[in-house]
């Protein structure tokens, strides 16, 4: 099993359990992800998104596309980041739970991808990022140009994905890509704080915050604000709202789980 689920109390931790491989992704840690994801929407109220071993996610297999690589065609890197890749971003962009990435070691290539495609990470003071990919001869994929270019802006998402250069748990912390850097032997503990309070609130209201604000970099004032307006009309007729304003009158903390 490429991916291990366990539920405990709200929280879903979800591993990638192919520690020989540094949880280097093929299809079926994707399939894995993408179930457990789903799993979690049904059963958690966060999750938690990890590496077994010494890496978070060190990004393609390529051992296993070797055969293809001795053929005259080469591999069709389209068809497999249609098949494997985009299915595990996608799935955590969908996610119907806030996801955290308590990322203990390397994350690379598309391994960076899934890192920034969860909603916040913690990191490993040893655990470092860095895109990878210009050193093989390819470009940017599973989402870390997009991810890169809106959390950093052209120049240093430019800078870090031409040059493949590493970049530090505390670096990363500093240009706001995590949001806590701990000793590893606190890694866990400190995703599922965070999770945990994520975990008080309403999953609904958190999705749908996500979606916002990741569209809100790609939309003008007035179009973000038609898209607050539409989402908030809703959020404002539910009980969790209703009981969110109550607990707030009544000076007691509310119990969104009712």
């Amino acid at each position: 099993m490429s991916v291990v689920y366990m539920l405990e109390g709200e929280v879903a931790v979800i591993t990638l359990d192919r520690p020989d491989r540094f949880n280097a992704i093929e299809s079926s840690l994707s399939s894995g992800l993408v179930q457990a994801l789903g799993r979690a929407g049904e059963e958690a109220r966060a999750a938690i998104l990890t590496g077994a071993g010494k890496a978070f996610c060190s990004g393609a297999d390529l051992s296993s596309l070797l055969a293809d690589y001795e053929s005259e065609e080469g591999p069709d890197l389209a068809k497999l980041l249609d098949d494997v890749f985009h299915p595990a971003i996608e799935a955590l962009l969908e996610a119907r739970v806030p996801v955290i990435g308590a990322l203990n070691g390397v994350a690379a290539g598309a391994g960076l991808g899934l890192a920034l495609a969860c909603d916040l990470r913690v990191m490993s003071e040893t655990a470092f990022l860095t895109s990878a990919f210009t050193a093989i001869g390819l470009v940017p994929d599973s989402g870390t140009s997009w991810w890169l270019a809106r959390h950093l802006g052209v120049s240093r998402a430019m800078e870090l994905t031409l040059t493949n250069r590493r970049v530090g748990a505390e670096e990363a912390r500093d240009m706001g890509l995590c949001v806590d850097v701990v000793p590893g032997e606190r890694l866990l503990d400190r995703a599922r704080e965070v999770a945990a309070g994520l975990a008080d609130m309403v999953p609904d209201a958190l999705v749908m915050t996500r979606r916002l604000v990741r569209d809100a970099a790609g939309s003008t004032l007035a179009e973000a604000m038609r898209a607050e307006r539409e989402v908030q009309g809703r959020m404002g007729r539910t009980a969790q709202h209703r009981e969110g304003v109550m607990a707030f009158f009544e000076k007691r903390k509310p119990d969104f789980r009712a």
